[in-house]
């Protein structure tokens, strides 16, 4: 079942008691849930030792790509920087280049 969302347009700029409380709920949810630091974190250290097992290979990336089963461009951008991957992307790309679970 999907859940349908409606987009809702302002006619109106909001007052400012809507701005107010509007960072004020803000500041709650930002108390209650942290964001997590991406500094350091593991999945950044699984993302580099991915790019760097990618741009280590023999293979190109096309052919790593092919051999993973994914389009081309998400890797190059993966390896560039300029995007993320599913985890199950990330599971086929290891698993290629001889560094998943077997």
């Amino acid at each position: 079942m999907t859940k349908k969302i409606d987009r809702v347009f302002r006619d109106r700029r909001l007052s400012a008691e809507e701005i107010a409380r509007g960072l004020e709920v803000r500041r709650k949810v930002q108390a209650e849930f942290p964001p997590t630091p991406s500094s350091g974190s593991s999945s950044g250290r699984l993302s580099q030792a991915l790019k760097d097992a990618v741009r280590a290979s023999d293979k190109s990336m096309y052919q790593i790509a092919q051999d993973a089963g994914v389009a081309q461009i998400v890797v190059s951008r993966f390896v560039s920087g300029k995007r993320d991957i599913r985890m199950a992307t990330a599971d086929k790309l290891a698993e290629v280049l001889g560094r998943g679970s077997r």
